[in-house]
């Protein structure tokens, strides 16, 4: 039922109300409180009534805070948090994703616990013993002053694309409090995500680019729906890698050891020791609880900054990004770093061929390659570069990540996962 990030699906085919009741119900069983917070999307309000009832009825009280990023709600629980998002998903999705108070999402263990009630339901309560629901009106002015107070000042000219999530408000705030003078483009809640798709990856930023350059401002920045990822653009509109960010986020942070997923370049390893996951950010969180590291993230735009939390938050990252940018411009700052040249695509897969499709890659990876890491998926190392296929999580698609020391290398490396990919298919 649990990708790699929480439980989504297309509303009315996977994700449903009676999902959202027996969800709840799953995680209210071993709670006292659940946090309950969603994002913009239309069809979050019915589905986070559902999951309220849920909780109620399994005898746990419930505090509900209303549309909010998927950090602030976190960061608010004291005990359990469920969000009611599908995060960079299309606006036709939803889902689920609960969290436990130190900032983790649910472990291995606990997702089986749910998903086993949910298979198997949860017995209501006597009435008399149902939870209680409290509100909680103030948790974008909570994560506003967190995020001000860890980040302290930012000088920067900055334009904000909200996409209309849970992000649009708080995060344009946060930047005038540091002292940056902010431009909002799509920052009106939006749950249709009419102006743009909700994912912040570099062709669905246009409208980004162009205030950046209409207005002069050194840095741009994005998030997804629910504001636990955040993309940025350097002062000419430029995209900034993620790879690229992830490591400038480290140098400022000083991190000697960063922890990130088998797809990141390794020109993150050129600034710090790097221990890599499975892709996920429950899995980069859990390794960062489990062994230390002073910064965490993933090429998908989530950064976990754990002296503040081990939630990703975009929120918090964007304070982040404005904080380095006001050091030196963007593009100064990543033209330093060692070049690397990454190349990615998704292939369409449907879920139920997933396996068979990565059998085959293993057996064509070990034939052609002989030694690769199963640490997800199936990554190999060649001659100035790697490629990783993996199955996705959260979609029916197989995603495929190459990287080279030269844009030839890059475009070679490339060709010759396709070619792998494609012989499994």
């Amino acid at each position: 039922m649990f990708g790699t990030s929480g439980v989504r699906g297309v509303v009315g085919d996977k994700v449903t109300t009676n999902l959202a009741l027996r969800v709840g119900a799953a995680v209210g069983q071993d709670a006292g409180t659940v946090t309950v917070g969603r994002d913009t999307r239309v069809t979050g309000k019915a589905l986070e009534d559902a999951v309220v009832s849920g909780v109620l009825s399994a005898g746990a009280d419930v505090e509900r805070v209303g549309v909010a990023p998927t950090p602030a709600v976190v960061r608010h629980a004291e005990d359990k948090a469920l969000v009611v998002t599908a995060s960079h998903n299309p606006p036709e999705y939803n889902g689920f994703k609960p969290w436990n108070a130190d900032g983790t999402a649910y472990d291995a263990g606990q997702r089986a616990a749910v998903e086993s009630r949910v298979e198997s339901g949860v017995e209501p309560v006597e009435p008399a013993s149902f939870g209680d629901e409290l509100r909680f009106d103030y948790v974008l002015r909570e994560h506003a002053d967190s995020v001000v107070n860890a980040v302290g000042e930012g000088d920067v000219r900055v334009v904000v694309d909200g996409a209309g999530g849970a992000g649009s408000r708080v995060t344009p705030r946060v930047l005038r409090r540091l002292g940056c003078d902010v431009v909002t483009v799509n920052c009106d809640y939006d749950g249709t995500f009419s102006a743009r798709l909700p994912e912040p990856t570099e062709e669905n930023l246009d409208d980004l680019r162009d205030a950046v350059r209409a207005y002069d401002a050194d840095v741009g920045l994005a998030h997804d729906g629910d504001a636990d990822r955040v993309a940025a653009v350097d002062a000419s509109g430029e995209y900034v890698e993620p790879d690229s960010l992830m490591a400038l986020f480290a140098r400022h942070e000083g991190a000697d050891e960063v922890v990130a997923p088998v797809n990141t370049s390794t020109v993150v390893d050129e600034v710090a020791e790097v221990r890599r996951t499975a892709v996920g950010d429950v899995n980069v969180a859990a390794e960062l609880k489990r062994n230390g590291g002073g910064f965490g993230g993933e090429p998908s735009n989530n950064w976990i900054f754990p002296d503040e939390t081990l939630t990703p938050d975009g929120v918090l990252a964007a304070a982040k990004v404005a904080a380095v940018a006001s050091e030196k411009p963007l593009r100064e700052q990543v033209n330093e770093l060692p070049p690397r040249f990454v190349r990615r695509g998704n292939f369409d897969v449907a879920n139920d061929r997933k396996d068979e499709v990565m059998s085959g890659v293993e057996e064509g990876a070990s034939e052609r390659y002989g030694e690769y890491s199963a640490v997800d998926g199936v990554r190999v190392g060649v001659d100035g570069g790697w490629f990783l296929v993996r199955p996705s999580g959260t979609e029916p698609k197989v995603r495929l990540t190459a990287e080279g020391e030269t844009d030839e290398r890059a475009d070679e490396v490339y060709d010759a996962a396709t070619s792998l990919l494609e012989e499994a298919l």
